[in-house]
């Protein structure tokens, strides 16, 4: 796989991984630790001092755990959300069976967390309350600090994962896992470039839920931005909400050259006969006919595993081939997941994830 430029634009990225927010620890070789402790810029914009290196963190959802295995310390999670339990449940975050829950990602068990004494807690930055100020008040009696990181957000991930390098004193993976990435960016990065605006075509993202689509373009749910980075324009750009309904007529009459349909299904599929069904239906639906997506059988089921949640990363990905297969003859999103699985989770690959 030849390296390209990344999807915000080299540059811009290795500019983002140059603003290394701390002042405490980060490379030893400096010297600079300051008691033992580093202090960072979380994602939502606060200054946070914690322990360094991080030995022990509750993660309140399952994003963190995902990329903590990525960085070989997945064993430092002492505590999880129900969210990751779920996650545990389904063979996903096996190492993490006997990890006590500490209640949900909206209603944390402020006391069990306390009983487990972590180094820190890693909730998410903002737009899902509580949010980290909110949850560091609660476990300021116990000295506990709060990091509000999301690893969902595709303009900000990189930087993201170099800050969690940082935190758990991993910065040799976190470069090479994120140079793992930066690869597969580059080379859509370097064929976008090449297509006009003008050209670039409309993407329709719909939810599990009929007619439910995603806002939040600048932040909000990642989706709008993910489809940007895939060379795709989002339906919906004006819309700041998280989620919402839309009016059947309205898709119709905006006409998308593309539609997605997401959906939990993926991991444990051992066919894609529900992927099929759920493309039969969008396909067969009479008020979207007429639309460009549906008359030159651009429709697509994706699961959320590549393209919600932490799996926004691999979105940039699975939706450029989509997008513009022509243009993307030797991208194969499927061996880029199945060598993550392999390389970054130690997992197998199994399950559908997109369809056709």
């Amino acid at each position: 796989m030849k390296k390209k430029n990344m999807l915000l634009g080299l540059a811009s990225i290795l500019a983002l991984l140059a603003v290394v927010f701390f002042t405490g620890a980060g490379a030893s070789e400096d010297n600079d630790l300051v008691n033992d402790t580093i202090i960072l810029v979380d994602s939502a914009g606060r200054t946070v001092q914690i322990p360094y290196p991080v030995e022990s963190v509750v993660v309140l959802w399952s994003n963190p755990a995902r990329e903590l295995r990525a960085l070989g310390v997945v064993d430092r999670i002492v505590g999880m959300d129900q969210s990751t339990k779920d996650e545990v449940d389904m063979g996903k975050l096996p190492e993490l069976a006997d990890a006590p829950v500490v209640g949900t990602q909206e209603e944390p068990n402020f006391e069990k967390i306390a009983q487990l004494k972590p180094d820190v807690v890693i909730a998410l930055s903002a737009g899902y309350p509580p949010e980290p100020a909110e949850i560091e008040k609660k476990l300021e009696p116990f000295g506990i600090p709060v990091v509000g990181l999301d690893f969902y957000r595709t303009e900000v991930w990189f930087e993201e994962i170099e800050k969690l390098g940082k935190m758990m004193g991993r910065e040799a993976e976190a470069r090479d896992y994120s140079d793992y990435f930066a690869g597969y960016y580059e080379e859509i990065n370097d064929t976008l470039a090449v297509i006009p605006d003008a050209e670039k075509k409309t993407v329709y993202f719909e939810g599990a839920k009929k007619y439910q689509t995603y806002g939040g373009a600048g932040y909000g749910s990642g989706i709008p931005n993910m489809i940007r980075y895939s060379g795709g324009k989002d339906l919906y750009p004006e819309r700041e909400e998280l989620a919402f309904e839309i009016n059947p007529e309205d898709v119709a009459k905006r006409n998308p050259d593309v539609i997605f349909k997401g959906t939990p299904l993926g991991w444990q599929e051992v066919n894609d006969t529900q992927f099929k069904s759920l493309r039969d239906e969008i396909m067969s639906r009479p008020e979207l006919a007429n639309t460009s997506a549906v008359k030159n059988g651009q429709v697509y089921v994706i699961s959320f595993d590549v393209a919600g949640g932490a799996g926004k990363k691999f979105g940039p990905v699975f939706l450029a081939k989509a997008l513009y297969p022509e243009k993307f003859q030797d991208l194969d999103p499927m061996t880029f997941y199945q060598e993550y699985l392999e390389t970054f989770q130690g997992l197998k690959n199994q399950g559908v994830y997109m369809y056709p």
